[in-house]
Parts: structure tokens; sequence; C-alpha cells
């Protein structure tokens, strides 16, 4: 099939299902079809809530298509999980992080199983966070109108090029997947990517431990007191900006908090007149009380080790320890350069990125520890690492 004529193959007459009616018929028609796969996008705004605001869902499969409007029908997308659950349908995204993010925020699950295209194309060799319209130039020759990129998906209504804009998003996606999972199938490289697939579908990476929100946090902070006080700090703030639906630096801002836990302890009032310094204030205002509680706790507790416990101690000084590493000695140091030199021409070799067969964190706790239980020896990664590193290890 070539690339000109993949894309009348697919069912690709626009429907705008805003009912639920409309979805109950859509959704049991698409399970009847018994597809192989469903190409799943969506559109969304995110700019002062924590939670993405959705706006549309778009489907579609070498059947049928459609869009699924929310937007004031108070819908139940139960119809919809049946698709998204079915473990005989593979999903299809392009980057679909933020889209599998708004469905967990939606179901507190995600979709399963996954395989997304711009983590497929980089095993293809076409290059790191491929983008979707490099993609679908590369595989159909179609060049993406980007008049309607930048649309207020809320706003109502939609114009019909904005609607064909969203749909066509999985309608290149439903001639590309089969294209780019032969090549993979061809190169046996399939198994290559279930690692990250995997990840994707893992809860861990949509829904912060509030109590692991401060390691997101760029700063420059050594002493472990002041990182137990924002350790708190950014505990009670993710909560709060989670409960509001407000970002977290609209909320409170990341400065505010750096500044605020080095300092001395300080009164109410010198807290609140601190925040009239920075880009905005605790957000809602009656909030501020509460926030000062929790400071004065976040005090009491670095006083008091006992009640602080040994767990947080550890906790924090073993992120100090990543933060601020020790410099490698000499042995790890050659160590690093052979792997390197031999990951990266095994790379070239394979025309893919060398992250993708190790990352900087795997070279360096398999160079520090060359252990044959590692990670690099195993699964496909073992298959294609294990003669290259014969004389490494012989070495050893």
């Amino acid at each position: 099939m070539s690339r000109k004529t993949q894309k009348k193959y697919l069912f690709n007459l626009l429907t705008v299902i805003n009912s639920q009616q409309k979805l109950e018929e859509f959704c049991k028609a698409f399970l009847d079809d018994k597809p192989e796969f469903a190409c799943i996008d969506t559109e969304f705004i995110r700019q002062t809530t924590y939670w993405p605001q959705l706006a549309l869902i778009q489907i579609a499969s070498p059947f049928r298509s459609c869009i699924i409007d929310p937007i004031g029908a108070n819908l139940s997308f139960e119809p919809l999980l049946k698709i998204l659950r079915h473990p005989g349908i593979t999903k299809v995204l392009h980057s679909g992080r933020q889209d599998l993010e708004i469905f967990f925020s939606l179901f507190q699950e995600t979709p399963f199983p996954v395989f997304d295209t711009q983590i497929a194309a980089a095993f293809l060799g076409l290059g790191d966070g491929l983008g979707y319209d490099k993609l679908v130039y590369h595989f159909l020759n179609i060049e993406i109108d980007k008049t309607s990129q930048h649309t207020n998906w809320l706003k109502r209504p939609l114009s019909q090029a904005q609607l064909n804009y969203a749909l066509d998003d999985v309608l290149h996606l439903c001639a590309i997947y089969p294209l780019i999972h032969d090549q993979l199938y061809e190169k046996n490289r399939l198994e290559w990517m279930q690692e990250s697939f995997t990840a994707l579908m893992s809860k861990e990476i949509y829904l912060i431990d509030i109590d692991k929100a401060w390691l997101k946090v760029k700063h420059q902070i050594r002493k472990w007191e002041a990182l137990s006080i924002l350790r708190d700090l950014c505990a009670w703030r993710e909560e709060k900006a989670r409960y509001h639906d407000l970002t977290r630096t609209s909320f409170i801002e990341d400065k505010f908090l750096i500044d605020l836990c080095q300092m001395s302890f300080l009164s109410f009032e010198e807290v609140f007149t601190i925040t009239t310094l920075h880009r905005q204030s605790i957000v809602p205002k009656d909030l501020i009380s509460e926030f000062y509680l929790c400071y004065s706790e976040a005090h009491r507790l670095i006083e008091n080790k006992e009640k602080l416990g040994v767990t947080r101690q550890q906790e924090i000084k073993k992120a100090i320890k990543k933060m601020y590493p020790k410099p490698h000695s000499g042995v790890v140091k050659d160590r690093l350069k052979k792997l390197r030199d031999i990951i990266n021409a095994l790379a070239n070799e394979l025309e893919i990125s060398a992250r993708l067969i190790a990352n900087k964190s795997e070279i360096e706790s398999f160079a520090k520890d060359p252990s044959r239980d590692h990670k690099l020896l195993q699964g496909w990664r073992g298959e294609i690492l294990n003669d290259k590193l014969k004389e490494f290890l012989a070495t050893i």
C-alpha cells in the first residue's frame, strides 16, 4: 500500500458525539468490529489548573472514527472504558504521556495495552522525540496544516476546520501504525519497546506521592534541616494545589518555598510580608494561616530528631547524595569511558540513540558493579550487548 493511497482506506467520516446514547452506540459498534488497535488522541487546556481540562477525545480504528465532545454534555465514559480496558485492542498514541495522564485523572487508571509511535520511531532510528508532523510526513508524505494548532479547545462552537484537524490526528495514526509496526517486526525490535510502554502505563508517574513532591523542585540546598522543611512545605502545596485544582507555582512558587526553608524561623507577620515580595501570594489567601501551621510544625520537627524519625533523615540524606554524588574513582572512570564507547558504537551500528540502549544512570551503575544480573545483560539488551561486552567483562 503506497503512502499516497493509504488514507482512503480509513473510515474518516467526521462524527461528533455529545450525547450519552450516541457514545454508547458508537462504543458498542467499535467493539463489535473487533479491531486490533484503536488510535487515540485528546485535546486539552492546562494553563492555570493542576489537572488538564479535557476538551475532546478522538478515537479511530480502520473501521470507524469519532470525536467525543464532553463539554457541557455530562457524559459517562463507562462505554469508552470498555475499549480502553480491552486487552485485545492495542491503544495507539503519539507522545501519549499527557493523554494517558488525562485518562488517569478521569478513571484512576490508564488504558492498556499501549503503543506510542514516538517511542517506536526512536527504535526505528528516526530520532528521539520525533514530532507528530514529522512522523506523518515520513510515513505518509503528508504535510500537517497547523492553522488550528493553537485553538482554544474549550471554546464552543468549534469550526469544521478545527474538528477536521483534531480527527486527522487519529486518522493519520491509523495509517501509520501498521507501517511502523511491520518495520519494527522486520528488524526484530518489537520487544525492545515493551519496557517503555509498561512504564507509560504505570500509575506512579501520573499521581505524585505528596511526600516526594519536594524531589521535583530544583534547588542547591545541602543542609538536611532545610530540606526537611522544604519536604513538608512541598507536600502541603501538592495536596492543596490538587484539591483546589491550581498549578503548583500559581498556588505557591518554588522560589518562595526555597527561600523560606533556608531562613531562621519567622513569625506569621514576617511570612505574610515575604509573600508580597514574590510573583504571587498564596492563593486563596484564607489558606495562609493553614500554611503557617505547616511551616511551624516543619520547624518543630527538625528540633526533635526522635519525632522526625530515622526514616525521614535517611530519605533526605539519600536524596542529598543523589543530588551531589561523590566523584567517581579512577577505576570507575575508566570503565565508564569503555562502556560509553561500546554502547555508542553499537548505537551507531543499529542507527538508534545510545540512550535507548542504556541511559546515564544505567551505565554508571554497571560501571560501579558490572554484575551478570545487571539490566544491561538481561532481555533484548543482553542479546545485543553480551558479545560486545565480553572483552570488557574479561578485564574485571
